[in-house]
C-alpha cells in the first residue's frame, strides 16, 4: 500500500464517490477510528435519526429497533447502502443491505424488540439449512451477548474489522455478500 493512510490512491479517489451508512447497537468511535487509519475522513457520527448531509460514511448507533428501520428507510430513500453490523459477544456479524433490497426481518416489526438476538436466530437457522459448518459457535453467542467483558471486547473489535474489511471492499468494487446473506467472524474461526 501507498504512504496514503492505509488505501491505496486509486481507492482514496473511490472514496469520495461512494456514500455508505453503517448502522446497528455498536460502539461507533471504535468503528470510525478504524476507518480514519484507511484513510476515511468525511465521517459522521450519529446516536439518533440522521438527517445529515450526504457524507463519505455516516455511522449511527441505533438505540431502538425503531431508531434502525428509519435509518434503512432514510437511505434506501436517498439510495445509499447500509452496513448493519452486529456485535454477538464471542464475534460478529455483518449484512450489506443495498438501496433496492427488501427491508430484512431484523427491522420488520416480527423480529421484535431485541435485534441482536433475532439476528442471531436469523444466522443461526441460516446456517443449519444450508449446512454451513464451523457456524455452531454462533448458538453458544447467546450466553455471551450479555457479558460486558466479552462484548466489549472481543466482539467489538471483531464487529469493527469486519466492517472496516467490507467498506474497503465495496469501495474497491470487489464483489459482497448482500441480504439475506451475511459475512460472520468469530475468535474461534473465520468461516465466511
Amino acid at each position: 500500500m501507498e504512504q496514503s493512510g492505509g488505501l491505496s490512491t486509486v481507492l482514496r479517489q473511490r472514496i469520495t464517490d461512494t456514500k455508505v451508512a453503517i448502522i446497528g447497537h455498536m460502539a461507533v468511535e471504535l468503528i470510525a477510528e478504524a476507518i480514519k487509519r484507511l484513510g476515511f475522513v468525511d465521517i459522521v457520527l450519529a446516536s439518533e435519526y440522521p438527517e445529515q448531509p450526504l457524507c463519505d460514511v455516516v455511522i449511527c448507533t441505533c438505540t431502538e429497533k425503531n431508531d434502525c428501520k428509519a435509518v434503512i428507510a432514510y437511505y434506501r430513500q436517498i439510495d445509499i447502502p447500509v452496513i448493519c453490523a452486529f456485535n454477538f459477544g464471542i464475534g460478529a456479524c455483518a449484512v450489506i443491505i443495498p438501496p433496492e433490497k427488501r427491508l430484512p426481518h431484523f427491522v420488520e416489526d416480527k423480529a421484535g424488540n431485541d435485534t441482536v438476538r433475532s439476528m442471531i436466530d436469523y444466522t443461526s437457522g441460516y446456517s443449519k439449512f444450508w449446512n454451513i459448518q464451523n457456524n455452531e459457535w454462533i448458538d453458544d453467542a447467546r450466553k455471551w451477548i450479555a457479558s460486558p467483558e466479552i462484548k466489549s471486547s472481543i466482539g467489538e473489535y471483531t464487529m469493527t474489522a469486519m466492517v472496516a474489511h467490507l467498506l474497503v471492499a465495496m469501495i474497491a468494487g470487489n464483489k459482497v455478500k448482500t441480504y439475506p446473506k451475511f459475512y460472520l467472524s468469530t475468535i474461534a474461526n473465520d468461516v465466511n
